[in-house]
């Protein structure tokens, strides 16, 4: 069996979910692995996912809580949906996983307890012969911090740092505008002139007057006279025309809004006591010369 160095394994840990999809619990995606995280024996632990959204850190996720499918290339969470996620725990570059933030990071995911809790993970990609002081330093014990001060025989250097800010965006659904029609049937009442025939029976005496023979009938046979009388009927006939049409179209609008962010800001006093020097400080406002 040939023997594989340590460098080679976090390799193959690295290459192996590069690149995967990261999926909600709705099946939609979420990002793909950026880094992996691993423990202070090369175990993975948790993988960070970048999302595409500006001036966020990675989306810390444990293994424990994923489904890895292979074969498509995807992890899956199927516990959290993709706002729930991108609003987790989040790892910044420089940040050192400390048990607690390893906690909140498992029990943010629904999990018991921090595994090895003296191995706080570093990302799989900070290996190599430059990386291992900062690979050593994100394995610090529990309480210890970097406190950025660097001494040898004849140089002291003290590290200040401060938090800056990054504010982004992301789109969300605000609403919907739902158009409905619905069809409702009114009476009303219309006037429609119509005529019609009547007939008017006069009967005007014949004053004596002769006729001929020829005039009058034979006796029992009748004659029968036939006259018509007409009149108009109202008939009812519809047909469909447009009378509206709705427009409906969507603008974007740019409004600004004011947030506040607490940002934390180291500070460094110097005094110099030995009378050759001035006393001054770092990372203060310069005074007014009076």
């Amino acid at each position: 069996m040939e023997h594989e160095n340590s460098d080679d394994r976090l390799g193959d840990r690295e290459e192996r979910f590069s690149g995967y999809e990261v999926h909600d619990s709705a099946g939609g995606k979420v990002g793909e692995v950026d880094e992996i995280f691993v423990d202070e024996n090369g175990r993975p632990k948790y993988v960070g996912v970048t999302t595409g959204l500006s001036g966020v850190g990675l989306p810390l996720i444990p293994l424990e809580a994923v489904q890895v499918d292979e074969g498509r290339r995807t992890i899956a969470v199927p516990s959290l949906t993709k706002d729930r996620i991108e609003d987790g725990p989040s790892y910044r570059e420089g940040r050192e996983i400390t048990p607690d933030f390893e906690q909140r990071v498992r029990s943010y995911y629904g999990l018991e307890g921090a595994r090895d809790p003296e191995g706080h993970g570093a990302p799989a990609g900070y290996h190599g012969a430059d990386d291992k002081t900062s690979s050593g330093s994100a394995q610090r014990g529990a309480g210890e911090r970097d406190s950025g001060l660097h001494q040898d025989a004849n140089d002291l250097r003290v590290q200040r740092s401060e938090e800056e800010g990054r504010v982004g965006t992301r789109e969300r659904e605000a609403g919907a505008v739902k158009v409905r029609k619905s069809v409702r049937t009114d009476r009303e009442e219309v006037r429609v002139p119509k005529r019609r025939e009547e007939v008017d029976i006069e009967r005007v005496p014949g004053e004596g007057r002769e006729v001929s023979e020829a005039d009058i009938g034979e006796a029992g046979e009748d004659e029968v006279i036939v006259v018509q009388v007409f009149e108009e009927e109202v008939v009812v006939s519809k047909r469909v025309v447009l009378k509206e049409e709705i427009r409906i179209r969507k603008k974007v609008v740019v409004e600004e809004e004011v947030i506040e962010v607490d940002l934390r800001k180291e500070e460094v006093d110097i005094e110099d006591t030995t009378g050759h020097g001035a006393s001054h400080s770092a990372g203060r406002a310069p005074e007014a010369a009076e």
